[in-house]
């Protein structure tokens, strides 16, 4: 048996989309290139991997036992590529890192920073989206590293702090008096919980699941923004409501122990436990 890496890369992403055209899309290659590489594959292996439905696909019990082997043999191709020059001691290879955008902005300067003074041949593929997005992509086998803001326990997964910051409201000195946030937040619900016996006067809401627009309306006085203090903090006109009740993030790095048992891996993570956010 002679299994070629991008097949198994390429099965991987169909039984995470389960729908070939997305898989297609995702890869950046065409269906056909797609379907027969994964007839290539189930050649290889002697077997079905997945059964074709009307609205997608499913794993056979090959499949599914298949992609459980599948990451570890990515895994393995990928140590070996991380290779330690023995001369020089330089470490070279690839990490993906998976931090919200708003986060990304305060936290990446400095983690990417003290990484590449040390390491300056690591490539970072970065991915953003939200804490619990990324962590899930940590738990899937799909990237190497999140930094998230409060990841929940998870038997998989090793979770270090780096840094605190306060989620408040903030204001202009002239401003609106509606409270702009994202109400399906915890942070956002526990502030405005505690806003009333803190005898926080409003009008009313803008709600916006984005933490950039809601740091720009609050900038331009459109309101009081309830926002992290590191996000707010990139705007001058920003100050903190007096008074205001606080939550407290936990900014913390989230990774998969059993993902990084190499040399290399370790070197990384050593690196990255060190940063202070």
């Amino acid at each position: 048996m002679s299994l070629a890496l991008d097949d198994i890369k390429n099965f991987v992403k169909i039984s995470e989309t389960l729908n070939i055209t997305r898989a297609s899309e995702i890869l950046g290659m065409s269906q056909p290139t797609l379907s027969y590489s994964l007839k290539r594959l189930e050649k290889e292996i002697g077997s079905k991997l997945i059964v074709r439905l009307k609205n997608g696909i499913q794993l056979t019990k090959t499949g599914e036992e298949f992609k459980k082997r599948a990451y570890q043999l990515i895994l393995n191709w990928e140590d070996a590529q991380n290779i330690l020059t023995e001369d020089n001691q330089e470490v070279k290879g690839e990490f993906s890192i998976g931090i919200h955008p708003s986060v990304a902005l305060y936290c990446l300067g400095p983690i990417l920073n003290s990484l590449l003074t040390k390491f300056p041949l690591i490539n970072f593929d970065l991915q953003h989206g939200l804490s619990r997005e990324m962590v899930n992509k940590v738990i899937n086998w799909e990237i190497d590293f999140a930094i998230a803001i409060n990841p929940i326990e998870h038997p998989d997964l090793v979770i270090k702090e780096l840094g605190k910051d306060i989620v408040t409201l903030f204001k202009t000195k002239k401003s609106n008096d509606k409270i702009i946030c994202d109400p399906s937040l915890a942070q956002s619900q526990f502030v405005l919980k505690k806003m009333k016996s803190a005898k926080i006067q409003y009008s009313g809401f803008i709600h916006s699941s984005n933490l950039e627009v809601i740091t720009s309306l609050t900038a331009q006085g459109l309101g009081i923004g309830l926002l992290p203090s590191r996000v707010a903090a990139a705007h001058s006109k920003l100050g903190k409501l007096t008074h205001a009740p606080e939550f407290k993030d936990s900014i913390c790095l989230v990774y998969r122990k059993d993902k990084h048992q190499n040399y290399i891996s370790k070197k990384i993570i050593r690196n990255l436990r060190e940063v202070k956010i």
